[in-house]
């Protein structure tokens, strides 16, 4: 029984040694779960629904299950209480018993290594108490002020190593938290060192997770996402005996996704991050322990677990003062077995101050305060250091040691400062990026105001996003108008389903008084406008796609709030209508620069998305939602009417246009839409023929295109746009912070009064 790690060096040996023996590999989990009971996500989900318990608990509960003997009475109600449970659990047939185990280990002998954390009960089961020798062990240790200078040192020993003829596989650290992984990651490549670092990122945390989440889809075709599909399929599989719609699957499945992590980058010849307490060091590996501070090594052990140590007195358990005493044996043992050692500590890090470990004073071992960095083997970090002390120097007029030998040897471009994107590898973000590539609306947009902020969002993904209050209404709205034309729609039924998708606080609850009621009256201005219209079908939410043809695949990929439409043989006659929150700009001229161009690329996706065989436009609109006015106006009714007219574009086409609206000659849906024999269209009504129509398409496209082309070329050069006078980029920006936008950055772009850049006359 010991350690994967262990198990792999022995098998190793035994290959080099060309030994045939007959073991039976197994890990201290799988012994016990063999000798006591093992369980299963049922035992989990049981205990999180008779007993309520948070799945953590539950987890600690079925843990500590393993101690609990049946034929006992325990005086304390903790652990009756745990007895109870296993008894539960074992009526109800939640614990599965091996009970062929037993048999197989009377024909077998024990060996147990590499496992000094056993607890008193661990070794009752496998009839083998550990015995930690005893060790006068005495050995120096380097202090640093910073955990970078501790981790710097590491990297020059490991290259004088590695001069010396040390080859990488032979060279290990000990005792790596989490904490240090940024900075051995950082400090390791500026001096071209390979390591293997054991991240744990679950797959929770990934988009192909975070798109299941929200769709319920998976995407099986992409090869890229081949690896966390076949996790997730597994998860999947595991909770299928349960109910989908019980919302503790809810809470297992989140929490096994939580718990699924994506494999490590194998690196064949790197320095690798070993276990201290699991790995056994030959003769000829050198080994790092760093962190040798307080509660590290050792780590303590108090009285807070689950079990006090009153409640382990009546159980085979160790109590927290006899789990400290042996640790301190053990890491002196391990340590003292360690021919080339390298101890080490640091005293602080950017947020937090550390102590050395007890077991320094405690055995009187040599601390080396270390400063011979010679500064010999990374002209890239020389540099860097070389403007830290720079910056005290300036700052507080410190000459730190090597400045000036740093500042005579390398020139450096120290206070000069330029904000410009200095670019990325084309290889490394095409190799990187997300296929099929999806474009919309909303990311196009975002290049044409400022292709840095593009790259900020949807490259580097930055941007998170932010649950507001009015997110959480417009959505609301979203839905349940998608919804209201549908045979039994129950308003009330609808709205308090949505409520409960949020933790409302009170003044959100007093503002959805109001809003629920101007909900109720839009419903049924949408109600009389359709009582006006001949279109008599309409899609809503509608997801439409456009590949783009191009070597790497991209795809355009639109929303659409709503299309009405009617079929008339062939041909589909259509109008789209977007709905929008505030005020509504409905110039469409802007477009030139690639600027308020939601509209016509609506009419892009319909055109080019096979939605309808022969589509015959109609009118592209704006529709008010969630619009604030006076209320202290005489006017309000007429107001409100007003903001819910369709604010758009029409088609030139009576015919088509009459059928549409039957009120066009003063119109009761179209705003400013007025129409008659002798005049024709009124000079406010917003028209298209057919001809700026088609070029309108053509323009959208070849815009669309050129936008992906520069896209695909990795184009993000900071470039925000004034329009009128405005920075139209930078206003709602939550990068400024990023960018340091100068003046030498803006666009400053003509304001365009027609739409004669279409070509002819228009």
């Amino acid at each position: 029984m010991c350690p994967n790690e262990e198990k792999f060096r022995i098998l190793q040996e035994l290959e080099t040694k060309r030994e045939l023996h007959s073991y039976r590999f197994m890990t201290k989990e799988e012994y016990m779960k063999h000798y006591f009971f093992s369980y299963d996500d049922s035992a989990l989900f049981y205990l999180m629904k008779k007993y309520s318990f948070h799945i953590d608990v539950a987890k600690v509960i079925l843990k500590s299950l393993y101690v609990i003997d049946l034929e006992k009475d325990y005086s304390s109600s903790k652990l009756q209480f745990l007895k109870e449970i296993k008894l539960d659990l074992k009526e109800q047939g939640y614990l599965y018993y091996s009970n062929f185990f037993f048999k197989f280990l009377l024909k077998r002998d024990l060996e147990v290594h590499n496992y000094y954390d056993l607890d008193l009960y661990e070794e009752k089961a496998l009839s083998s108490k550990i015995e930690i020798p005893q060790v006068l062990f005495s050995h120096p240790v380097y202090e640093f002020s910073s955990m970078e200078d501790e981790i710097n040192f590491v990297c020059c020993q490991i290259i004088e190593l590695l001069n010396k003829g040390v080859e990488l596989e032979k060279i290990a650290l000990c005792n790596v938290s989490s904490d240090y992984y940024y900075t051995i990651e950082k400090l390791f490549s500026y001096y071209h060192i390979p390591v293997m670092i054991p991240y744990q990122n679950s797959i929770y945390g990934t988009k192909v997770v975070s798109d299941f989440l929200s769709t319920g889809q998976l995407d099986l075709n992409d090869s890229n996402k081949s690896i966390i599909n076949k996790k997730l399929i597994s998860i999947l599989g595991d909770l299928s005996i349960f109910d989908l719609d019980d919302p503790i699957y809810n809470k297992i499945f989140i929490d096994k996704l939580k718990h699924t992590f994506l494999p490590n980058q194998k690196l064949k010849r790197a320095v690798c991050i070993k276990d201290l307490f699991s790995t056994t060091f030959m003769d000829d590996e050198y080994v790092f322990v760093i962190g040798f501070n307080q509660n590290s090594l050792p780590k303590n052990y108090m009285d807070t677990e689950y079990l006090s140590d009153l409640d382990k007195e009546e159980v085979s358990m160790y109590s927290s003062v006899q789990l400290n005493e042996r640790q301190k044996r053990t890491i002196l043992y391990l340590l003292s077995k360690i021919k080339n050692l390298y101890l080490s500590y640091k005293l602080s890090t950017p947020f937090s101050r550390f102590y050395p470990s007890s077991l320094i004073d405690e055995f009187q071992m040599e601390v080396i305060h270390f400063n011979n960095d010679t500064y010999s083997y990374s002209n890239f970090y020389n540099q860097l250091r070389l403007s830290e002390k720079l910056d005290i120097f300036h700052l507080y007029g410190e000459k730190q040691k090597f400045l000036e030998e740093l500042n005579t040897h390398y020139t450096i471009p120290y206070k000069n400062y330029s904000n410009r994107f200095s670019g990325i590898s084309l290889d490394t973000y095409l190799k990187n990026l997300s296929y099929p590539l999806q474009l919309s609306y909303t990311s196009l947009n975002s290049y044409n105001e400022c292709k840095f902020q593009y790259y900020l969002k949807y490259v580097l993904k930055l941007d998170d996003f932010k649950d507001s209050f009015s997110s959480f209404v417009g959505s609301m709205y979203h839905k349940i108008l998608s919804l209201y034309k549908k045979t039994g729609f129950d308003f009330e039924k609808e709205y308090l389903n949505y409520l409960k998708t949020r933790d409302l606080s009170m003044k959100e609850k007093l503002l959805l008084v109001r809003i629920k009621k101007e909900l109720l009256e839009f419903i049924e201005v949408l109600k009389k406008q359709d009582l006006l219209t001949g279109y008599d079908s309409s899609l809503y939410e509608k997801k439409i796609e456009v590949p783009i043809n191009n070597d790497i695949s991209v795809k355009f990929v639109g929303y659409i709030d709503k299309i009405m439409y009617y079929k008339k043989i062939d041909d589909t006659y259509f109008s789209i209508i977007d709905y929008k929150t505030g005020t509504i700009d409905t110039h469409i001229e802007p477009m030139k620069y690639g600027l308020h161009m939601q509209l016509p690329i609506y009419l892009f996706l319909i055109h080019y998305g096979n939605l309808f065989d022969n589509p015959i436009f109609t009118g592209i609109y704006y529709q008010n939602i969630l619009f604030s006015y006076p209320s202290w106006s005489l006017k309000i009714e007429k107001e409100k009417k007003n903001r819910y007219l369709l604010n758009g574009y029409s088609t030139d086409d009576i015919s088509i246009l009459s059928r549409f609206d039957s009120t066009y000659e003063d119109s009761e849906m179209i705003k400013s839409m007025k129409y008659s024999l002798e005049k024709g269209f009124g000079h406010y009504s917003k028209i298209i023929d057919n001809d700026a129509l088609y070029k309108l398409l053509i323009y959208t496209k070849n815009h669309i295109y050129d936008r992906v082309d520069s896209i695909l070329k990795a184009d993000f050069d900071i470039n925000p746009k004034v329009y009128e006078s405005i920075n139209v980029s930078c206003k709602y920006c939550s990068f400024k912070d990023i960018c340091f936008m100068r003046e030498d950055n803006l666009v400053y772009l003509d304001k365009v009064e027609d739409l004669s850049f279409l070509g002819g006359d228009n």
